[in-house]
């Protein structure tokens, strides 16, 4: 019995590489495909005519030839099954569908309120999932989960701006509400495979993301691999210890407390109580978000002032990133990286001059093209890429 489930999981393993080729090359035929993954091509035709079979690939066009009969094309069928990939952090819940060829197919957004418990998030999440209907079945759920994940457990294992969020067993409970193999990651590193496979970062073997919204992490991958850590705890720089802007302030603080979204509110917020000069308001004592990226984009100057200090202590730890792995590309998400004038190019000119050593050059600093929706587009091809078929 345990020889027949190896040969089973073997089985799977195999057509999931399979499918991941097709994924990978837009015009792949079985001949092709015996010779990438090393087997004989009667093998492959036995994997192929199973997921043909089975809705998940489908005959496609006939490849162009010079001489003899041309191969058939194999491609994925996108209505085999959909994914879904979900991330949150402190203020909201993104969620994206994609279908079995990973093209999106929905995108939701739940807001998580400041008195929200982390029972009510992860109720808020199951509805949001719920809310996802399109008719084919659902193969597979990737969280992107803000703060220390355990994956090994399958733990959300702490994140500060949540309330009780400590050790939440999050594939546990949704394994068992949907069924369906589910998959977690931390938030940010979730945002570096969405860049990988679809964004800024094709391509591309050496890249970091850096996520600025609620709290600061970045997601780092290193010869095409995302890195995770001994304990699963790389990219975790919300804490790396920078020192305040301000004038004569020499204290040592992590750098989420000084560029992080709501650092950066909060700074205003202190700016505009003591009597500063500036176009925005109050609400409940606090700025904004939607304020300030206006503010910003209008060039009012107190706005201007906040992000380009900001900036400049990101700009420092990027630089010293860069002097340690070397980087082709950062690239910063978040809701902070649409503000090209006002938060990216001041990055820019701090990294730049640090970076640019005798042998070395700065990397490529570039915004997301994702918006809120990159996490969760990421944990969604998570999913995918981690989905095999049940033999």
């Amino acid at each position: 019995m345990q020889a027949v489930k190896t040969k089973q999981r073997a089985i799977a393993e195999a057509e999931s590489e399979l499918i991941r080729l097709v994924r990978q090359t837009e015009s792949v035929s079985r001949v092709e495909l015996a010779r990438q993954l090393s087997l004989a091509p009667s093998t492959v035709g036995l994997y192929v005519d199973r997921l043909v079979g089975e809705g998940f690939l489908q005959e496609g066009r006939k490849a162009t030839s010079s001489s003899g009969r041309p191969p058939t094309i194999l491609e994925l069928n996108p209505e085999a099954g959909h994914f879904i990939g979900v991330d949150f952090e402190a203020s909201q819940i993104a969620i994206t569908s994609v279908d079995f060829s990973q093209q999106v197919l929905q995108q939701e957004v739940v807001r998580i309120l400041a008195s929200d418990s982390a029972a009510r998030v992860v109720e808020k999440i199951e509805a949001g999932i719920r809310s996802i209907n399109h008719g084919s079945r659902l193969l597979g759920i990737g969280v992107g989960v803000p703060g220390v994940v355990d994956h090994q457990l399958g733990e959300a294992v702490h994140y500060q701006h949540i309330a009780g969020w400590q050790h939440i067993p999050l594939v546990e409970h949704f394994t068992q509400l949907f069924d369906v193999p589910v998959y977690i990651e931390n938030n940010i590193r979730a945002m570096a495979l969405a860049e990988q496979w679809f964004g800024s970062a094709r391509g591309v073997s050496d890249f970091v993301c850096l996520g600025i919204r609620s709290g600061i992490g970045a997601g780092v991958v290193i010869d095409g691999r995302l890195h995770t850590g001994r304990n699963g705890l790389a990219g975790e720089i919300g804490n790396w210890p920078c020192e305040r802007p301000e004038k004569g302030a020499r204290e040592l603080v992590p750098l989420e407390r000084i560029a992080s979204v709501r650092a950066i509110l909060d700074q205003l917020a202190k700016r505009i109580t003591g009597g500063a000069k500036t176009t925005l308001t109050l609400k409940r004592n606090r700025v904004d978000l939607e304020d300030m990226v206006a503010a910003a984009e209008n060039h009012e100057p107190l706005t201007l002032e906040v992000l380009e200090s900001a900036a400049g202590v990101v700009g420092r730890v990027i630089a010293q990133i860069s002097l340690l792995l070397n980087p082709e590309k950062v690239i910063v998400a978040g809701p902070l990286a649409k503000l090209t004038d006002a938060f990216l190019e001041p990055i820019r000119q701090v990294v730049y001059p640090l970076s640019n050593t005798k042998h070395a050059r700065a990397p490529q600093i570039v915004a997301s093209e994702f918006g809120m929706h990159g996490g969760a587009l990421g944990a969604a091809a998570l999913a995918v890429h981690q989905w095999k078929p049940s033999r």
